[in-house]
């Protein structure tokens, strides 16, 4: 994401046509987004001393599906290893050619857009990649079970993917069907919305109605997603876009305003989001619970969550001093630089929320009810001057280093490996559900076999890579073996894929029968065994065991 401050004062009436040629350079270069983020000019970005020295060395058989990154360049993916994330995207669709070693998830992004005519909406949309056999077809055939995002931003006007709430549901509908028609095994989310404030909540509601009436079903979501931004949407004294822009479609009277004459005293306003704010931790758990929130009341709380997109937008550049400035290009209501520190700060202090952030209520089951199953930082590298420039984790001259070297990183970059591999790697396997059983019995043998199925989740921090056993049994004390099946996939981590066992239980005469599936039963992998047993029903004949009541009148 890409958004555009303006110069320090944000409520200057000067436009950007009447300022000298110098901050007009600078404030066009703010204004470019995502898209195009490798035309402008790189300006290099000085790192605070004596950071380099508190590096924490990676490995790349690592990875913490917890943690992502924004790998905007093919070049980048080097140093997905060095962290040790465990996913990253691009904004993009297609992968890079090189993946890394460690395992990483690419998460990809089809872009929609609201087709325009100059002067109209023609209610009509488009995809990139095209909805073919060779556009985004080919690349679901190549990559099966991978997680597909639908859209980016599709709330932001004008520079992101700019969709009216109806018109991205039935995009949404579109691109889910096409997927899932060659890919069932495929997982489908909607696009980020650039922030939970109840503007975008409005928005988010409309798409979920306008889903509704044209199709009479709930939006088929496997995996909700969004961005966590806090930006003013609408200046008050003249109606227009501030910094996060209106949400599209919505209502204006719901939008975060800018203070008016950058005065601070505005910030505890509830209607106001300041620059000052951006970083504020209070207001990143309220748009995360807000958004589990509005997903319980919506009958969503079962499915997984993951924050795409967050960081630090506003740039630090034009400073007098790296680490204690008095003047910068761009400053907060109380004359703040958004400095590497400060971006340090809001990064540990957000990392540490949302590695603990759990709630009984609204968190999500099958991962010990956490709020957020998955996080990414925007990004490795983007210039300084643009949005998201004073949190990038790459220094400007990365290239200069080897592949993946951590002497590449910038202090912010030293700062999140740090924090990361504060983080050891578990696995956990829990079970989730165990399906009833119907079956007939034979008409010869009087016999009939059911078919038990078992989901379970691996909510750890990474990727099982190791076979173990799944026993179904026919009592509560586990000692009655019905049969097992071995696992041997990947099983990657953070609960947000569902995994599958079964086998069969033969010549069962009509009855009701409990049975209890255990994961992992030999204990092959190191992990809590305490969530690991489930326990199911199966019916044989069950027109005939449950006959009806009838009484007498």
């Amino acid at each position: 994401m890409n958004k555009p401050p303006s110069p320090s004062n944000p409520h200057t009436t000067t436009t950007p046509w009447l300022i000298s040629a110098l901050l007009i350079a600078i404030i066009f270069a703010v204004l470019v987004f995502v898209s195009n983020w490798a035309e402008p000019s790189w300006l290099a970005l000085p790192v605070a001393n004596g950071m380099e020295e508190t590096a924490v060395s990676a490995t790349v058989d690592q990875a913490n599906c917890r943690y992502g990154i924004a790998a905007i360049g093919a070049d980048h993916v080097p140093w997905v290893d060095t962290l040790g994330t465990g996913w990253y995207l691009s904004f993009q669709a297609a992968p890079f050619t090189q993946t890394p070693q460690n395992g990483a998830e690419f998460v990809h992004v089809i872009r929609v857009s609201e087709d325009k005519h100059p002067t109209e909406a023609l209610a009509q949309f488009s995809t990139f990649p095209a909805l073919t056999n060779g556009g985004l077809g080919a690349l679901i055939d190549a990559n099966p079970g991978a997680l597909w995002l639908v859209g980016n931003e599709q709330d932001v006007s004008e520079v992101q993917d700019d969709m009216r709430p109806s018109v991205y549901a039935r995009s949404y509908h579109t691109v889910y069907n096409f997927i899932k028609q060659r890919d069932p095994s495929a997982q489908v989310g909607i696009g980020g919305l650039s922030m939970m404030t109840p503007g975008r909540l409005q928005y988010l509601e409309l798409v979920w109605d306008a889903y509704v009436g044209y199709f009479n079903q709930p939006m088929p979501v496997d995996v909700w997603n969004f961005h966590l931004y806090i930006l003013s949407e609408i200046r008050p004294w003249d109606g227009g876009n501030s910094d996060g822009r209106v949400a599209v479609g919505t209502d204006p009277a719901l939008a975060k305003k800018a203070p008016l004459n950058a005065n601070p005293a505005l910030c505890s306003q509830a209607d106001v989001y300041c620059r000052a704010e951006h970083d504020s931790l209070p207001i990143f758990k309220e748009q995360v619970v807000a958004l589990r929130t509005w997903m319980k009341a919506h009958g969503e709380q079962n499915k997984p969550l993951i924050l795409s997109e967050y960081s630090q937008l506003y740039p630090f550049v034009d400073y007098d001093d790296p680490v204690n400035p008095t003047q910068c290009f761009l400053q907060d209501e109380n004359g703040k630089c958004f400095t590497e520190a400060r971006v340090n700060a809001f990064m540990n202090a957000t990392f540490d929320y949302l590695e603990t952030a759990v709630d009984p209520n609204i968190g999500y089951p099958n991962d010990n009810y956490r709020l957020v199953q998955q996080w990414l930082w925007f990004s490795l590298l983007v210039p300084p001057e643009h949005s998201g420039g004073s949190s990038n984790l790459l220094k400007q001259n990365y290239t200069s280093f080897a592949p993946g070297s951590i002497g590449a990183f910038t202090g912010v970059g030293l700062n999140m490996d740090t924090q990361i591999f504060r983080h050891a790697l578990a696995v956990n396997l829990k079970a989730s559900r165990a399906y009833a059983a119907i079956a007939t019995t034979d008409p010869i043998s009087g016999t009939a076999t059911a078919t038990l199925t078992a989901d379970f989740y691996n909510n750890g921090n990474s990727t099982i890579t190791d076979p173990f056993l799944v026993t179904f049994f026919k009592d509560p004390a586990l000692t009655q073996v019905i049969g097992s099946q071995t696992i041997d996939p990947n099983l990657r981590g953070c609960a947000r894929h569902t995994y599958q066992a079964t086998t069969t239980w033969p010549d069962l005469t009509p009855g009701t029968y409990r049975y209890w599936a255990k994961i992992d039963s030999t204990h092959a992998i190191n992990e809590s065994k305490s969530d690991n047993v489930v326990q199911g029903v199966v019916l044989i004949d069950p027109e005939s065991v449950y006959l009806p009541l009838v009484t007498r009148p």
